[in-house]
């Protein structure tokens, strides 16, 4: 869909910055022209100062350090993964490059008429499926002071572990003001609006409570840059299970590179991915790669199969979950995330 960006100014003082809303939410791709948004993977020695809120802030992020890059693109999910994690009709579909090792992350939306709701995320070795109760993000376009609460429910899988979920996703435009990296594609002084997405969910198994997740997003947005991607994302995840003794914080920070664009004409070598995913009995993967060998391991990194074939492995033994799927050919190894059913 194409979106029309809507420009409003709030002028504080002769030195105040100009406010743009956030005018859409990983809006897939209708130009004719394929490809994503690539994006710098970054580490800070010094931790960013995302706290506070306000307007006519000052982001100064010049101590970041290059880590690895990742690729972003909004697509349309297939037939298999619309049934998986209903109403989804768009899916922001992430590979993350990392120490010569690929991961694939995936967040399920429903963008209808701009408004926005997660319907499944895939990310960080978690797999959240909200079809209880889809989370609400807003209608595009959101300005400086919207925030809204939403109820959220769902089924959950994390290492041997799956059961349901439940609790609350706040989205708020907390924040407007200038941003500087030493790292990116952006230039010094950019005009940024900040939506912030913060979710606290309850994990339970068997009816009982057995964990937290909390986790929380900040996406910096510059309409004339990439009017529905941000130029710079970080995520923080805290996830405590007791039983499993469980007490991990992730965190990671992306920086806008620049757009890659394509024609729809070209071709480009396939990747191998796992499909379906989620897997039931047996895994299978699509793809021109020649695969050489596969490894799974479990969320405590823990290997739990192995196997030189790449059709047809059973995994109807493993326990129901979230798996890494180590992929060896000849260009490399590359890691995704497997559901198992």
């Amino acid at each position: 869909m194409k979106t029309t960006l809507l420009f409003s100014f709030f002028i504080a003082s002769l030195t105040a910055v100009a406010q743009d809303p956030v005018s859409a939410f990983y809006t897939p791709n209708t130009s004719g022209l394929l490809g994503g948004t690539a994006y710098t993977i970054v580490s800070s020695p010094v931790s960013l100062n995302e706290s506070v809120a306000g307007a006519n802030l000052t982001w100064n992020f010049n101590q970041l350090e290059e880590e690895g890059s990742s690729v972003t693109e909004t697509v349309v999910p297939t037939v298999t993964d619309a049934a998986l994690y209903p109403n989804s009709n768009a899916l922001v579909h992430t590979i993350s490059t990392f120490d010569g090792e690929d991961t694939a992350n995936d967040i399920f939306l429903s963008l209808t008429a701009n408004v926005a709701s997660i319907t499944g995320v895939n990310i960080e070795g978690v797999s959240l499926n909200y079809v209880t109760n889809n989370g609400l993000i807003g209608a595009f376009p959101l300005s400086y002071g919207y925030t809204h609460s939403d109820a959220v429910a769902g089924t959950f899988a994390a290492g041997l572990y799956s059961g349901t979920f439940s609790g609350t996703l706040t989205a708020a435009v907390d924040a407007y003001g200038t941003l500087t990296t030493n790292i990116g594609g952006i230039l010094a002084g950019t005009t940024v609006t900040r939506l912030k997405i913060s979710q606290e969910l309850v994990l339970s198994f068997a009816g009982f409570p057995i964990g937290t997740l909390t986790q929380t997003t900040y996406s910096y947005y510059n309409a004339t840059i990439a009017a529905a991607d941000p130029v710079l994302r970080s995520m923080t995840t805290h996830v405590v299970v007791a039983a499993l003794s469980m007490d991990e914080t992730t965190s990671s920070i992306e920086v806008y590179q620049m757009q890659l664009l394509r024609d729809k004409d070209v071709p480009v070598k396939a990747k191998t991915v796992i499909a379906p995913n989620p897997v039931a009995n047996v895994l299978h993967f699509t793809g021109n790669e020649t695969i050489t060998g596969v490894t799974i391991t479990d969320f405590s990194g823990r290997t739990v199969l192995q196997s030189k074939s790449a059709n047809n492995i059973a995994v109807s033994h493993l326990s129901a979950g979230v798996y890494n799927v180590a992929i060896q050919s000849g260009s490399g190894t590359s890691v995704q995330k497997m559901v198992k059913q």
